[in-house]
């Protein structure tokens, strides 16, 4: 019987670029959120569809040494001596205790030492050297907002070209790991170099390592560098291919592996990404193999570096793949001459929920009052919507309006006062894909008023020379004339009000369903995506966010407005007023243009 493992894990796991006839590549950044912490400890990352592993010996660890600049003399801060002078007057001052040696270990936090970071606050650079050459760097910081420069320190002790880098917030390769360390995430970046090096050097003012580390010393043997990434997510199913990089040459990992004669590419069952299995059916029939040749081409000679394979794909669907490297396997199924190949997933693109909030309407009061249709469709490929749900954006100050049934598309509005009204028309499905689209009400006092604010036009009666839509005695005393209603607009009027956006508001801390002890900052990232994308824009005129601390009984125990990015509160949690248990943060962001947008998250609050 064929056994077909879940996930092979090999040692050798340095991920080295191939280089195809004279490319040559750039030094780049790029970010890093996959790994896994435990107590602080780092346990494992995954890059690239490979998984290192830290108890395995995976990852290798270098000597890291913080420098300053006098007098144009690069100069050595050894670790424990007093600390010098700044050299970098606009960072914060040097720390003694963030030294260099705290980024050579696995861990973010130890014991005794919350940060476990080397700081270059106040000096001009740190550099970590490694025991072998390799062209690959992992590193975390914390809280990714500095910005500066990382140089590779070459063979010859020279340096590469510097590679700039900026702070999360303005776009910058930081990934964030979701990892608190001491107050603020860990934010983890990869430095790839275009040939093997000895370092790294770091010119970030404020820059705080928690770890550095490289691949050990192993070559790739394996397939490796999965197009889509392992566990990417909307993979299109129009014209998928499935790509990866060959197993390198055990003797020169610059090149393919000589010795492989194809591959072999598994392709699993679609599955539901709501109910993944726990472990693939690798035996099911219907499991998809296609052996392809390590040269595609005989007439250069050579084994293809890179290989790719056209699929069939459904949309909906978590697949699951392996490819493995033939030695002269009969079949896929002769394990003792395959290197057999991680295994790595993707989903493909959901259908998600389309959404169309109908035609914005003019309408007026009518003894007091005004109802309308509300015509909004709701569409699913998939038939899984779980939401639909109607809700006001913006409204005259201290109105009041009803909607018969907001769980509905097509429902009717009842409006009591004059002025404009922003519906929005929500939807979510099963997947949590969702849609929202934008309608306007403009409730007026009368008809008349209603008819001369039609987005569609007025025309007023021939005869209507005051202006009060109606032709009467008033207007006979101008002119003889009849005196006849003018009816250009006997019903509520439909029109497109165009494109309205609603800022965006996220939480980056804390985590939705966390815990949390002490002082804690709240910071949420908010902006209208009709100005910018940057935190703040569109935000910080007339709009605010506002923080409320909330109760389990939705009592609001604190209240912060704010209206200059970074939008932040402090929340001392250890205060009588927060006993241990559940709360609810919520933020409320509205934009400059009137728009309002509301997030909340609950988080347990736990002192000693």
């Amino acid at each position: 019987m064929m056994k077909r493992h879940v996930l092979v894990t090999f040692a050798a796991v340095v991920s080295l670029s191939i280089l195809l006839c004279s490319t040559v590549w750039a030094d780049t950044l790029t970010g890093l959120s996959d790994v896994t912490v435990v107590n602080g400890e780092i346990i494992s990352l995954r890059y690239e569809g490979i998984e290192y592993v830290v108890a395995n010996g995976d990852l290798t660890l270098g000597t890291t040494t913080r420098w300053y600049i006098v007098g144009g003399v690069e100069t050595l801060w050894v670790d424990g001596d007093p600390a010098p002078a700044a050299t970098v007057p606009t960072a914060s001052t040097p720390k003694v205790g963030d030294k260099g040696s705290n980024a050579d270990n696995f861990f973010f936090a130890v014991q005794g030492d919350p940060d476990n970071i080397s700081s270059i606050d106040g000096i001009n650079f740190q550099k970590t050297i490694f025991p072998s050459l390799t062209d690959t760097f992992f590193v975390f910081e914390r809280g990714g907002n500095d910005a500066g420069t990382y140089q590779a320190i070459l063979a010859d002790g020279s340096l590469g070209p510097p590679v700039s880098i900026v702070a999360a917030s303005a776009g910058g390769p930081y990934a964030n790991t979701g990892v608190s360390v001491n107050g603020q995430n860990a934010f983890g970046v990869v430095f790839k170099t275009d040939v093997p090096v000895q370092g790294v050097r770091i010119n970030a003012p404020g820059h705080d390592t928690l770890s550095i580390s490289t691949p050990s010393g192993a070559t790739v043997t394996q397939a490796h560098n999965p197009q889509p990434e392992d566990k990417a997510k909307g993979v299109p199913v129009v014209g998928a291919v499935l790509s990866w990089t060959t197993g390198v040459n055990p003797a020169d990992p610059n090149a393919p592996n000589p010795a492989i004669t194809g591959h072999n590419l598994w392709l699993s069952i679609p599955y539901d990404p709501m109910n993944s299995p726990a472990t693939p059916d690798w035996e099911n029939p219907q499991v998809q193999i296609f052996q392809i040749p390590a040269d595609t081409n005989p007439a250069d000679g050579k084994i293809d570096a890179t290989v790719s394979r056209s699929v069939t794909l459904q949309r909906d669907a978590l697949y699951y793949w392996i490819v493995d490297e033939s030695l002269g396997a009969a079949n896929p199924r002769e394990w003792s001459k395959l290197i057999q190949g991680a295994q790595w997933s993707f989903e493909t693109v959901t259908s998600g929920p389309e959404v169309d909030a109908g035609s914005s309407i003019v309408t007026w009061l009518k003894a007091g009052t005004t109802t309308v249709d509300l015509n909004g469709i709701v569409a699913d490929q998939t038939g899984d919507v779980t939401t639909i749900r109607w809700s006001v954006v913006a409204s005259p100050p201290g109105s009041t309006f009803s909607i018969a049934n907001n769980a509905l598309a097509a429902t009717k509005a009842t409006f009591s006062q004059t002025g404009e009204y922003m519906l929005e028309l929500h939807a979510v499905d099963a997947t949590q894909q969702q849609d929202a689209d934008l309608m306007q009400v403009k409730v007026y006092a009368d008809s008349c008023e209603a008819a001369k604010n039609n987005p569609a036009g007025y025309t007023a009666p021939a005869h209507d020379f005051n202006g009060d839509c109606r032709v009467d005695f008033a207007d006979f005393a101008l002119f003889a004339a009849t005196w006849l209603l003018d009816e250009t607009l006997t019903d509520d009027a439909l029109y497109d009000a165009g494109t309205f956006t609603v800022p965006l508001v996220q939480f980056t801390n804390p985590l939705n369903l966390s815990t949390v002890s002490g002082q804690v900052t709240i910071n949420a990232i908010a902006y209208d995506p009709g100005v910018g994308t940057t935190d703040g824009d569109g935000m910080l005129g007339a709009g605010y966010v506002r923080f409320e601390i909330i109760d389990s009984s939705g009592a609001v125990l604190a209240t912060q407005n704010e209206n200059t990015a970074t939008f932040d509160m402090t929340w001392n949690t250890a205060q009588p007023l927060y006993p241990n248990g559940v709360y609810t943060i919520r933020v409320t962001a509205e934009s400059d243009a009137g728009y309002r947008n509301i997030k909340q998250i609950s988080v347990t609050v736990r002192n000693p």
